[in-house]
């Protein structure tokens, strides 16, 4: 009888869950045998550094002061 491989050990759906939804993906990346450990701390380390780039820019600004407005 053929096992069903689960869908963390799919490398395309842990892909697209990490950008679809980060936690779920997170988890699944975790989980993952599909992926070497160098490879998901390589995925960790280009998050990080993708939202300190984001942060840093201050990219984000007009959308905070927006939603802290929501709470005024």
């Amino acid at each position: 009888m053929e096992e069903k491989v689960k869908w963390y050990n799919n490398r395309a759906k842990v892909i697209f869950s990490l950008q679809a939804f980060p936690p779920l993906g997170i988890y699944a990346l975790l989980r993952s045998t599909a992926f070497t450990s160098i490879q998901k701390w390589l995925v960790v380390a280009a998050c990080a550094i993708l939202i300190c780039l984001i942060e840093w820019s201050g990219i984000l600004k007009p959308v905070n002061k927006w939603v802290m407005g929501l709470f005024d």
